[in-house]
């Protein structure tokens, strides 16, 4: 049997392939983004209820807009500014008009185990996993003490694969401001990790 050897399509061009009435194209564009987005949503909506909602509005919203992509820019970085900014507004909404106690945005007590979470204990050895839940624990909750515009920073960039450009361009600041939350960030994760003891001194 011939294997199909050609590059996958970029992004770019399945968004193009979908306005040109591909069926196809936007599931592989959803499969691509779905845990990055999710788990993007989650950093503004600790409620699982919640950020299913706004997740799911998320790509509702990239149905409405696909046609105002410019095909000389990153998808990439579009669609995660239309997300971060969709979220922000989805929070200033909310403000005006509470469906929920304000505390819901920010506490997690009782929800779901968040994308990260879930795809951290994937060791069959019983010792791994523990291992590996208690520092996704840590983690998530040194990232929640993170200023605001570090944590998007860092989960721009680690979760979402943007390059500093594209970080730059989603949060609307200069590429050294990105790098500048991005380097405080990791010091401050790494900090507080090493402080849990999950990150060691290289030995001389």
């Amino acid at each position: 049997m011939v294997q199909d050897s050609s590059p996958a399509p970029s992004d770019e061009q399945l968004l193009q392939k979908h306005l040109a009435g591909d069926p196809e194209a936007f599931g592989e564009l959803y499969r691509r983004y779905e845990k990055g987005i999710f788990f993007l949503v989650r950093q503004f909506f600790s409620q699982a209820a919640k950020a299913e909602e706004v997740f799911q509005e998320v790509f509702m919203k990239l149905l409405e807009r696909a046609d105002r992509f410019h095909s000389e820019g990153s998808f990439k970085a579009w669609f995660w500014s239309l997300a971060r900014n969709h979220c922000i507004d989805r929070i200033r909404y909310q403000v005006r008009r509470p469906e929920t106690p304000a505390s819901a945005l920010g506490s997690g007590e009782g929800d779901e185990a968040s994308p990260l979470d879930r795809m951290a204990v994937q060791d069959p050895e019983a010792e791994t996993q523990a291992y590996e839940a208690e520092l996704v624990r840590h983690l998530n909750e040194a990232l929640a003490d993170l200023p605001q515009d570090q944590r998007e920073t860092f989960l721009l960039k680690e979760r979402g694969g943007l390059t500093f450009e594209e970080i730059a361009q989603t949060m609307e600041v200069s590429v050294n401001t990105a790098k500048s939350r991005m380097r405080y960030a990791l010091k401050t994760l790494r900090r507080t990790l090493k402080h849990k003891a999950f990150i060691k001194e290289a030995q001389p």
